[in-house]
């Protein structure tokens, strides 16, 4: 699934190419990816590209909101003057569209083009008049990238769940929003904190650490283009490769490129779980 650094790269391209932009034209190839009356969409202006957590939003003129989810197989591909991509990854992302995965089709008043392509069908875009009353936003957690996510801020939310792992509190979606597994583990060995210590148990300067970790974490992810590294393509043509500068995460049997011990993998909260037991205890 696209975590929060995949979602936040797409953001940024989209609002370099389509802000501004009128929506041409809506096709819809599967009724079920795309909830809503079209027309209402159609002939109006991009005024604002925005993320909240995995979701992505595109707010109009007549005050609607485009709302997409991509969830585990969704992926946009926007072609242009260049082409971009971001999402789930597969083999065909970078070649003719639309294709086999192609459920709705943007054409903006360029002639540009965004398809929302989901293999697995469970990604959804809708659109909307209320979205601060939507139940899911609503229940998310702070953004950890506002200014307003402080240690105690951290503190508070997560000390909610004192018997739970580090690990698993911080993908908590009500907790803290947008960090999943990748970034999860690499915050935790940021913060040089065991992944499957209690919430309980974590000392004020570890609450600090695992703070200034998670930003770390996420910052690191959007600078290097996200995690996909096969496919992924962010707005400038390039692909990501934050896996190659995972010091954790995939890379179980290596070394630790901090202490030199050895690289685990662990399950934990049903999750593959990457960390160092030598300088993270």
């Amino acid at each position: 699934m696209p975590e929060l650094p995949e979602v936040e790269t797409i953001k940024r391209g989209l609002q370099n190419k389509i802000v501004n932009l009128k929506i041409k034209d809506i096709k819809v190839l599967n009724p079920n990816s795309f909830q809503g009356d079209t027309q209402k969409a159609e002939k109006q202006k991009v005024n604002k590209v925005w993320r909240r957590a995995k979701v992505l939003g595109l707010d109009l003129d007549n005050n609607l909101t485009l709302l997409f989810h991509l969830k585990m197989s969704g992926q946009l591909v926007y072609q242009g003057k260049r082409l971009f991509v971001g999402g789930h990854p597969t083999q065909d992302m970078k070649d003719q569209m639309p294709n086999r995965s192609t459920r709705v089709i943007f054409t903006f008043s360029d002639n540009s083009k965004l398809y929302f392509n989901d293999q697995r069908k469970f990604g959804w875009i809708k659109l909307l008049d209320q979205i601060k009353d939507l139940t899911f936003l609503k229940d998310l957690g702070p953004e950890p990238l506002d200014k307003s996510f402080t240690v105690e801020v951290l503190k508070e939310k997560i000390s909610k769940r004192k018997n739970m792992a580090v690990k698993v509190a911080i993908m908590d979606q009500t907790l803290i929003s947008g960090v999943g597994n990748i970034y999860a583990s690499e915050a935790c060995f940021d913060a040089k904190i065991d992944p499957k210590k209690k919430v309980g148990n974590l000392s004020e300067p570890e609450f600090r650490a695992l703070h200034q970790g998670i930003i770390k974490s996420l910052e690191d992810g959007i600078t290097h283009g996200g995690s996909s590294r096969a496919h992924f393509v962010n707005a400038g043509g390039e692909k990501g490769y934050f896996l190659d500068y995972a010091n954790v995460y995939n890379r179980e049997g290596d070394l630790c490129k901090r202490c030199g011990g050895m690289i685990k993998k662990i399950q934990l909260g049903g999750r593959g779980t990457y960390f160092c037991p030598n300088c993270q205890s």
